[in-house]
């Protein structure tokens, strides 16, 4: 493992009306983090299915790179834009 692995910054939480998740896209720099959930939410606002809620979460390298790529339902996964630590 490298330190790498435990900076922090921000991944996109995609939320689905089924109550799963996706997280990705992590990144240390807020304005790239902004960018890409710009770009992400401009690509599902004009699609047939959407998702209930797509924000930033503060989270680190290690997290993202570890998480489930679909189906997550874990409680303890970053969730909301105060959580975790910059």
């Amino acid at each position: 493992m490298t330190s790498d692995e435990f900076a922090w910054g921000y991944a996109i939480r995609r939320q689905w009306a089924d109550g799963c998740h996706d997280l990705f896209g992590f990144t240390p720099d807020a304005q790239t983090a902004q960018r890409r959930l710009d770009r992400d939410r401009r690509y599902w606002h004009r699609g047939p299915v959407r998702p209930a809620a797509v924000y930033l979460v503060p989270a680190n390298a290690a997290d993202v790179s570890r998480h489930p790529v679909d189906g997550c339902q874990l409680s303890c996964c970053p969730n909301t834009p105060g959580r975790g630590q910059r």
